[in-house]
């Protein structure tokens, strides 16, 4: 073998060894550690918006853990037990009827969101106390719709149809929840404890009887109330008095009170008690009502009673 093809093939074999040991080292050694480092570090990645999340979640139940207590029972039998209470408090409220039936369950990531229909016959001011005993109870629930339609045999009275959703959130969305505590049933246990939540201005029943005074269906059967059009539309100063100026669309006529005086529009009649720069107070069946300037008769506020009590 000459020495120019021994160093021809020393010169291959070292390229050969170059390029099988580059391979090597890409395909054995550098791929597979950058690729683990990559799935480490997305894995430190995952687990640290994981931990991010635990804590934010672990913050809100620590805050929020009466939500648990408050939902339905995440039995099914057991959250079917507030179509009863609905029942018995339709026939608390005197409708006559009644009914409440389960109508849909819809799965949730924390539990159930139960759908009840319930119809009935009565007047507003049963709706009203209805209504008000609802918004107290301490259930997560909501009316989601009301239809009212006029009774052919007394014209007092309404059939009305409401589309009510509960939630049931699941106990092992409680993580403060002992594995070996048995599921009660928070329907008896609230009322038990004496648990309210109004989500009312007021608990005063009475602010809200006036609601009952006004015909909503007037409209509906063709005529319109003026208490909807006769708005505040100027609080001025005549000869050291003060002034409450309201204007009548339907017929633009110009109504002009002083304190103490009586309004009267359409279903609304309230008496004057203060007077402000923008805003005026009714007395209207002992119930302080507020309307700005601006506002129609019929968007006046029903002020809690211990608000009124502070004003005067």
């Amino acid at each position: 073998m000459t020495p120019r093809n021994l160093i021809l093939i020393i010169l291959l074999l070292t390229f050969l060894l170059w390029y099988v040991g580059d391979w090597a080292y890409k395909e054995l050694y550098r791929d597979p550690r950058n690729e683990h480092t990559t799935t480490i570090t997305e894995l430190r990645r995952q687990i640290e918006v994981e931990e991010n999340n635990l804590a934010t979640m672990t913050h809100f139940h620590e805050q929020n853990q009466w939500l648990y207590y408050r939902s339905l029972p995440p039995a099914p039998n057991d959250a079917r037990q507030y179509s009863s209470w609905l029942l018995e408090l339709l026939l608390l409220s005197g409708f006559e009827n009644s009914s409440a039936q389960e109508i849909a369950i819809t799965p949730a990531p924390f539990g159930a969101d139960y759908g009840f229909q319930v119809h009935c016959t009565g007047t507003f001011e049963q709706l009203i106390y209805f209504l008000a005993e609802f918004y107290t109870a301490p259930f997560l629930h909501r009316i989601t719709s009301m239809t009212l339609t006029p009774t052919e045999d007394n014209e007092d009275k309404k059939d009305f149809s409401m589309t009510i959703n509960a939630l049931a959130m699941n106990a092992n969305f409680n993580p403060f929840r002992d594995e070996n505590q048995q599921v009660t049933n928070q329907l008896s246990i609230l009322w038990a404890m004496g648990w309210h939540f109004p989500r009312l201005p007021t608990n005063d029943l009475t602010v809200y009887r006036v609601i009952a005074d006004r015909n909503l269906l007037r409209s509906a059967r063709g005529g319109i109330d003026d208490a909807d059009f006769t708005y505040l539309t100027g609080l001025p100063q005549i000869a050291g008095q003060k002034e409450a100026w309201f204007t009548v669309r339907t017929t633009d006529a110009l109504i002009k009170a002083r304190l103490k005086d009586t309004i009267r529009s359409g279903s609304f009649e309230g008496r004057i008690v203060e007077i402000h720069d923008q805003d005026i107070v009714l007395d209207r069946g002992g119930s302080r009502w507020l309307l700005t300037t601006g506002e129609s008769i019929s968007e006046a506020f029903a002020l809690p009673p211990e608000t009124a009590e502070r004003i005067e």
